[in-house]
């Protein structure tokens, strides 16, 4: 009987985990969705229009872990193509507008991970998210 106990926790812990980890990758892939639809709206093919999709992905809300933590080291990328990537298009002198197509990256944000750690497994778990937009019209891409 006892053993059975020790297995139902065991299983109760390992359920609470994973559903955290699949709440935290669901809220930060809401955001990056989020943001590259708002940051591919701003786009007009610009320079001013790249600044503006900047600003506005600053502006938007990203709490993650049940609302607790701001999501950090989100990077926006812009591309006229949809395939060369360039954070920084006002710097990269191979990079040519218009600009019509923003990816928002949210690479380093960890979870601390509860009952895992007790089987052997990590104490943290990364939480990754990407997603990438077309303005005209404004979409989802990848």
């Amino acid at each position: 009987m006892s053993v059975a106990l020790v297995l139902l926790i065991a299983f109760v812990g390992l359920a609470f985990d994973f559903g955290r980890i699949y709440v935290a990758r669901n809220e930060a892939q809401v955001y990056t969705d989020a943001a590259a639809l708002t940051a591919a709206s701003r786009l007009d093919g610009t320079m001013a229009g790249v600044q503006k999709a900047r600003d506005a992905v600053d502006k938007l809300p990203g709490n993650w872990n049940l609302g607790t933590e701001r999501i950090k080291g989100v990077v926006v990328e812009f591309s006229s193509n949809g395939s060369n990537w360039t954070g920084t298009p006002e710097k990269d002198q191979t990079a040519s507008g218009p600009w019509s197509y923003a990816r928002v990256i949210a690479p380093s944000n960890d979870l601390n991970i509860v009952f895992l750690r007790a089987v052997g497994g990590p104490a943290n778990f990364r939480i990754l998210a990407r997603s990438s937009a077309q303005s005209n019209p404004v979409r989802l891409v990848d």
